[in-house]
């Protein structure tokens, strides 16, 4: 069973991966949120326009619909990477605190030092991993949820502790809730909603402000994110789906075809269709 198979049929993936399947020096919009440990090497990736870097014994768990992009990857580079349906995290997720799971994901990234941290995280994914080689037995789901939520409790719990005892500042500024509430906006609304300034009163704020926020967080424009994503939604597109490029021009809310072809090829440097057919 593969991967995306053992997703679709459980609900839930595990396994040890390289990340090769990530594209390097182009953002890939990932449809299910993914939970990375690493156990060997280096890796530098930016989610969603900030970069983080993975070395042994630090995790980054991605929310589902997140562009990723891999800017660098040692040849030994190796996590533990579980991936999870928005069906699965619901579930594992029932009951526990809205602020917990916020923070999850507000907080995304860590790296442990501490011995019994370590082991926890790792017994916890490894019987896991090994659960899931099982056969589907009647309480196969719960019992994965129920690892999926300890993982959950483990993160939130970690990554308060870590902040409690930095010595520097961790406060959540304002600035920071309104680039994540835009990156929400634009996982909801990119398909069909292409203008900053769209973004802007959504947010309550200015387009100059929303583009100040935008630099200062993740170093591009609003409007620079807003196409980045764009253009990796039109790639899974392109990619999974076998609609024609008029339908896709069509559901991204270009006015015909020949604007998606410039808007795509200026992004990217090949027409739609030549990408597609790069990828067979």
């Amino acid at each position: 069973m593969t991967y995306e198979e053992a997703l679709n049929e459980k609900g839930y993936a595990i396994c040890d991966s390289d990340i090769s399947d990530l594209a390097k020096e182009t953002f890939t919009a990932i449809s299910s949120s993914t939970f990375l440990y690493c156990t060997c090497g280096s890796a530098s990736l930016e989610v969603n326009m900030i970069e983080f870097t993975l070395h042994p014994n630090s995790y980054i768990s991605i929310p589902d619909d997140s562009l990723v992009k891999v800017t660098s990857r040692s040849d030994d580079f190796s996590t533990i990477r579980l991936s999870y349906s928005k069906e699965a995290g619901l579930t594992a997720s029932i009951g526990m605190n809205m602020d917990t799971m916020q923070n999850i994901f507000l907080h995304p990234y860590n790296h442990l030092t501490n011995q019994t941290e370590i082991a926890l995280f790792t017994n916890m994914l490894n019987t896991l991993r090994e659960y899931s080689r099982m056969p589907n037995f009647g309480h196969h789901s719960d019992y994965a949820n129920g690892l999926i939520r300890c993982l959950f409790l483990a993160i939130a719990d970690i990554s308060a502790t870590k902040r409690n005892e930095s010595t520097q500042s961790t406060v959540f500024t304002s600035s920071d809730s309104y680039f994540l509430n835009f990156i929400k906006l634009l996982n909801k609304h990119c398909c069909q909603q292409h203008d900053v300034a769209f973004y802007a009163d959504k947010l309550s704020i200015t387009p100059k402000y929303l583009n100040e926020i935008a630099r200062k967080t993740a170093n591009h424009t609003a409007k620079d994110i807003i196409s980045k994503f764009i253009v990796a939604r039109v790639k899974r597109e392109l990619l999974i789906s076998g609609n024609s490029v008029q339908r896709i021009a069509y559901d991204f809310n270009f006015c015909d075809q020949s604007s998606l072809g410039k808007f795509f090829k200026k992004a990217t440097g090949m027409s739609p269709v030549a990408f597609r057919h790069s990828h067979k």
